[in-house]
Parts: C-alpha cells; structure tokens; sequence
C-alpha cells in the first residue's frame, strides 16, 4: 500500500498526459480494462456528470478532450455551483465519494494569486490537529510571505502518514486499488496547473542561485502535491478512518492561497505566496 501523502507526482504526471488512444479506447497505461473504474467508464461518467449539472457545452467538451489536463482546465472554467454538482454526481458511487468531490472542486481551483476561497487558517489547523487526535497545544500559527522565509519552515512535516497499526488495518481490509487509481489519475488533472502557477510564483520571489532556495521551491510543490494525494487517498478509506480525513483542512488553506508547509520547533507556517505584508503571527482571515 502506498503511503498516504508520499505517493510521487511521476505517475500522476503520466495519468495527466494518458494519450488520446488511451482515453479512446485503445492501451491503457494503467488501471482496469474494464469496468467502472476503467478509462472509458471515467470518461463517459465525466460526460454524464455535466450532462447532469445541467452543462451540455461541458459534456461535449469532455466528449472530446485527449486526456485529464485539458478536462480539468475546462471543468475549472465553469461556475463552482456547475462543478460541484458536477463532482458530487460523478463521485456518488465512489467509496468517500463526498470527500472526494471537495478534493476535486478544491484542487482544480487553486490560485495563488487570487484565491476563490476564503477560510480561516486557525480553525482550519485546529480542524486538522483534532481529525489527526494530535494536540496542538501551544501551538503557533505562522503565516509567512516569501520574501520572509528566511530558512522557516524547511524542516517542517506535514505529518500525513498514517501509524503502522492503522496502515496494517486498511491493509487487511477491502481492496480499494480500482477507486483508488480511477482517483489520482482524474485528480492528476487538477494538480498540473496549480503546481505549475506555485513554481512560477516562487522562482521570482526567491534568490534561485542559492542552493537553499532553489531546494525550498521544490519542496513547496511537493507539500502541495501531499497535501492533494493524501486527501484523495485518506477520501477512499474514510470508512476506515471514521470518516475523518485530516488532509481535507490542508486543502482547503491552499485553495485560499495559503501552502502548509508543516510544524517545525512549535510553530506550524503557511505560506501566503501572493502576500505582500511582512511576518505574520497568529494571524486570522475573514471567513467565507
């Protein structure tokens, strides 16, 4: 079994860009040949799903698109009402399907510079301690801008990895790999052009020459990254996790501009990368 929050993004990568004789029906690089986790069977459900949100144009759309990327940028340019009922019909049928269906509407409209989302951080963290059945008890909130980084947060962990008991436990349980992989090659769609924008944000911000910076900005990307796996994965064994997904509260910081970066020496950072203020503690945002 995978590990939860580790998976690479190479794989997801391939999923993103499957060939359009793979989405056709022709060779498939991976999942079922048939079936309802099987690239036709997702193809055509995606098709149904806008069908059902009441968007014809989405429907031909998807009809035609060669692989994930592009049905994720056409999905992203609809009204999130259109998306959400549109993932919420596709995912029904899914183990966790309403947790996955937050997980594709929260990552497929990731935007660092404008954010669609509003959340406040500290509840969010509070969310996310408690689903983990971690304290965080002293505590601190540390949202940083780029410009402030100056060496916080890159020996921070995010901590998503489950405990040995809890990992040997889903083990033995149902076989969750067809949903599992329906659902991180859908959601490879959604991770591309976040991942991109991030790198692209932060390679101006930061002094690249320097090896430390040049380490940090891979490492956002692949928080980023853990972050959206590790949803997805917690998603399909919810009911073996008591329905809590602690990943979820994480997402949701980064679909309104803020990347967890993790704890480090009692504070845990985010980092706003469009933030133009200065060093900020315990800071707190308008919710939605």
């Amino acid at each position: 079994m995978v590990g939860l929050g580790l998976t690479r993004m190479a794989p997801l990568r391939t999923f993103a860009a499957s060939s359009a004789s793979s989405l056709a029906g022709g060779e498939v690089g991976g999942g079922p040949p048939e079936g309802p986790y099987s690239i036709d069977s997702l193809r055509a459900r995606a098709v149904d799903a806008a069908r059902w949100a009441g968007d014809s144009g989405l429907a031909h759309e998807l009809s035609e698109v060669c692989c994930w990327a592009p049905a994720a940028a056409a999905i992203r340019s609809r009204p999130l009402a259109v998306q959400e009922a549109g993932a919420e019909f596709f995912f029904r049928d899914y183990p966790g399907g309403d947790q996955l269906a937050q997980v594709l509407l929260l990552s497929n409209n990731t935007a660092w510079r404008f954010p669609r989302f509003r959340f406040d951080p500290e509840s969010l963290l509070k969310q996310h301690y408690d689903l983990s059945q971690r304290p965080d008890t002293g505590l601190r909130t540390e949202v940083l801008t780029p410009s402030k980084l100056n060496g916080a947060g890159s020996k921070a962990t995010l901590n998503l990895m489950l405990d040995r008991e809890t990992g040997d436990r889903l083990a033995l349980a149902a076989d969750r790999a067809e949903p599992m992989w329906a659902s991180l090659s859908i959601l490879s769609g959604t991770l591309l052009d976040p991942t991109d924008d991030l790198s692209r944000r932060l390679s101006p911000t930061l002094s690249l020459t320097r090896a430390a910076d040049r380490s940090f900005a891979r490492t956002a990307t692949v928080r980023y990254n853990q972050i959206v796996i590790g949803a997805a994965q917690r998603a399909v064994w919810s009911d073996m996790l008591d329905g809590g997904n602690a990943a979820l509260p994480l997402l949701q910081l980064s679909a309104a501009g803020y990347l967890p970066l993790g704890e480090e020496d009692g504070r845990f950072y985010l980092l706003q990368v469009a933030g133009s203020g200065s060093h900020l503690t315990g800071y707190r945002s308008a919710s939605a």
